[in-house]
């Protein structure tokens, strides 16, 4: 809504001494700063390649809002100034923290916090816990010292307080509760009710038991219908024992659509609504938008949801990263002390961009106290490089379409992803087990474009404080849960969720057209969409959606937070035992390290510049959901891409493939192939066929056919690797695949083919050769 004209004597009267017939108030609101405290590009700040970066910062962000608190003053509005949570986020900007300020806050000498700094600073009324102030108990009370030192009151009425000593004491002192009451000039009293998504326990790492009216054998809307009538009893609390008249609740249920259909439906009294934890951008038309930033979910802000009674309630929410300031314009009627209406709202652009009319200079201190610091922390960081990417490698990319059949947007959410893959592999590696997991959840960002990765880059993609943790045996029926689990969500139309599973050591075909796996975690083996799974030796553990082998035991690693039961997954329910001593290496060190570590051992790390990079497009180049090869298959949605057949002459010949599925045979002579996307079949019948490079060489896609070949020599499948005719050794630049005519005779291997920018042990004979 816009400011309206009110009529002149209405207008006069308030100016007036003496007269107090109604009151202003503004109501500044943000949400999910997540550690945004550079600028709206994250890590980069006024950097001329990345026009977003001179968007957002939260020195930026406290000049705009202290400039709203001065003009609403002036006017003779009171003034509340309110967070819905998410005040950090976990990663290289919050690390700073812990490395610089772990005995710098001024009052007691204990851990301060950047992020706090600037909170202080700003000064918010109130804040909301959200689910990533928790995401670091799992190492210590984290929450509990951020809510103490943040200099405003945390907020949840389905929060259990009681359940560690450290909220306790912030209870008893006030510094957290169910609400809080804030009194305007003119003696109104205005409360504040805060709630937390009860998807809590599921998607960060709060204390046991800290969730109140919820359970986890209910869905996400039966524990959102359960925490209403807390919401309810301190609304009815505030208004009839406290006097308050005017109500706002500032939830963080993580998607706006949470509050208008599910929450206000239920709830009477409430005044305005303040959304957080779903990234939404509310604006309307004549808001300024960000440069490079997102489109707007929404265009209007406010947007409206009737409650209980069928009155409309506004509902409104501060989008993410420091970008923009929401503000609410209501007059308080002087008699009543009721909202008699909603004049004005907006969204305040935070801009530093000098072309811009709206641009601000950030406030001296925080960038001196704050940004600066975390820039160089960043800087050094981003200094350290640890390899090379020859491919933009995809995380939280996702974007669904509709309607379908439709080809969505890939993202570590809804498909498997280079990225994916490459943190998959990395966890794989680290644990030192046949197959390995990652919860989409936990992938953060992508690398944009090829170049240098670097130590920060690492923090970037994987920030939480997650451990590596092993089992040491499963089997497939424990697995298949695991797998309907992660695909329970999934849809033709590339509907995104963190529980996702990124995979390394296996295959995994899935059909989202099938029955879904129950949302309720013990409902072990209700679902019926995994079709098939081969470990990646061959072995067949699932095929047409039935267990064929429940004997084979395998080693599997995931994650702390998924093998805890973060985002539901049901390892207990499924009785698979972890290893008691878990990894002190966390999934950020894990990825580093894969990246580091000689290839000679496993890891990625070239011997020298001369050989390329260390993350190729062979294994982590760009994803395709829509054809019937790679790691994740959802059979719904692939089709077969029909290609062509190449073959060579007896000379040096140069062969290409299609986007399809192509059969390329060199023939005679040292020949250059390049099979393109798709599932290609490089075919050798002789050992005339040898010394050919294959340029694009995909595991998980491509086959090198050697049935032929094997035959004319005498040698059976069953033989070829186990006796040692098979020989795959590293060569500078990849991998040379050979073949010994005796095996373990005095014979020398010899080179057959050479496949650029693999290594040795990312070839595996039962999954990649046709024997």
């Amino acid at each position: 809504m816009r400011p309206m004209l009110k009529p002149l004597a209405f207008a006069l009267a308030l100016a007036l001494p003496g007269f107090a017939l109604a009151e202003g108030l503004t109501v500044l609101h943000v949400g999910d700063q997540e550690s945004w405290l550079i600028s709206a590009q994250g890590n980069l700040r006024d950097n001329a390649g990345q026009a977003i970066s001179f968007y957002g910062g939260v020195d930026r962000l406290a000049t705009v809002i202290a400039s709203a608190k001065a003009a609403a003053t002036a006017a003779g509005k009171s003034v509340v100034t309110l967070n819905a949570g998410d005040s950090f986020l976990p990663g290289p900007r919050l690390t700073a923290s812990f490395a610089n300020l772990a005995n710098a806050h001024p009052e007691d000498g204990g851990q301060d916090f950047y992020d706090a700094i600037a909170a202080r600073q700003i000064g918010f009324d109130a804040t909301t816990f959200g689910n990533h102030e928790f995401d670091l108990d799992n190492t210590g009370p984290v929450a509990a010292r951020f809510a103490k030192v943040s200099g405003s009151t945390y907020l949840s009425v389905n929060l259990d307080f009681g359940v560690t000593p450290e909220l306790a004491d912030l209870e008893a002192s006030g510094k957290v509760a169910k609400s809080k009451i804030i009194t305007t000039t003119g003696g109104k009293k205005v409360g504040i009710v805060g709630a937390t998504t009860p998807l809590l326990p599921g998607i960060s790492s709060p204390p046991a038991g800290i969730m109140k009216n919820w359970s986890a054998a209910n869905t996400e809307e039966q524990n959102i219908q359960a925490m209403l009538p807390l919401v309810q009893a301190e609304i009815d609390r505030l208004r009839n024992e406290e006097g308050v008249t005017v109500i706002i609740v500032m939830s963080h249920l993580q998607n706006a659509r949470n509050e208008m259909n599910k929450m206000i439906p239920g709830l009477t009294g409430v005044d305005l609504v303040i959304s957080g934890g779903g990234h939404e951008l509310m604006s309307d038309p004549d808001d300024l938008l960000i440069n490079g930033g997102v489109a707007p979910s929404f265009t209007t802000h406010p947007v409206y949801a009737n409650d209980a009674l069928g009155k409309p309630v506004p509902v409104v929410t501060g989008h993410f990263g420091n970008r923009y300031v929401g503000e609410v314009n209501l007059t308080i009627d002087d008699t009543t002390g009721r909202i008699a209406s909603l004049d004005a709202t907006r969204m305040i652009r935070v801009s530093g961009a000098a072309g811009d009319a709206d641009k601000v200079i950030g406030d001296a201190t925080l960038n001196a106290t704050v940004v600066t610091p975390v820039v160089n922390y960043i800087a050094a960081l981003n200094a350290q490089v640890i390899g090379s990417t020859a491919t933009k490698l995809n995380g939280p990319t996702h974007a669904a379409c509709t309607p379908a059949p439709c080809q969505y947007t890939e993202g570590v959410r809804n498909a498997e992803t280079g990225l994916g893959n490459l943190v998959a592999d990395a966890m794989r590696f680290a644990g030192k087990t046949d197959v390995a997991i990652q919860n989409g959840g936990g992938i953060r960002t992508n690398i944009g474009a090829a170049g240098n990765v670097t130590m920060g880059d690492t923090f970037n993609i994987l920030p939480f404080t997650n451990l590596v943790k092993r089992a040491p045996a499963m089997n497939a029926t424990q697995l298949k849960d695991i797998l309907e689990h992660s695909v329970s969500s999934a849809s033709a139309t590339g509907a995104a969720n963190g529980k996702f599973a990124q995979i390394s050591g296996m295959k995994v075909f899935y059909d989202t057209s099938k029955a879904a796996r129950s949302s309720v975690v013990a409902n072990v083996g209700t679902g019926e969409r995994v079709r098939r799974v081969v470990l990646d030796d061959g072995t067949v553990l699932i095929d047409n959606g039935v267990v064929v082998n429940n004997t084979r035991n395998f080693s599997f690693t995931t994650i702390d937070f998924t093998a805890n039961g973060g985002d539901n997954y049901p390892f207990a329910a499924n009785g698979v035992v972890f290893e008691n001593d878990p990894f002190t290496i966390t999934y950020q060190e894990a990825l580093a390290n894969y990246i580091k570590a000689p290839k000679a051992s496993g890891g990625l790390q070239r011997d020298s510049a001369a050989e390329g990079d260390e993350i190729t497009v062979n294994l982590y180049g760009e994803e395709n959901a829509f054809d019937l090869h790679g790691r994740l298959i959802d059979v719904n949605v692939g089709v077969t891409v029909p290609g062509v057949a190449r073959t060579g002459t007896a000379g040096r010949d140069n062969l290409v493939g299609t986007a399809g599925d192509d059969i390329i045979s060199g023939g005679p002579g040292a020949d250059t192939l390049t099979g393109g996307a798709g599932g290609d079949k490089f075919v050798y019948a002789s050992l005339r066929d040898a010394g050919d490079i294959i340029t694009d060489f995909t595991p998980y896609a491509d086959t090198i056919d050697l049935s032929l070949l094997l035959n004319s020599l005498g040698i059976t499948p069953a033989q070829a690797v186990a006796n040692g005719h098979i020989v795959i050794k590293d060569v500078t630049g990849g991998a040379s695949l050979q073949i010994d005519t005796d095996g373990a005779g005095p014979a020398a291997a010899r080179p057959l083919v050479t496949l650029k920018g693999l290594t040795a042990k990312q070839i595996v004979p039962a999954r990649d050769l046709g024997l």
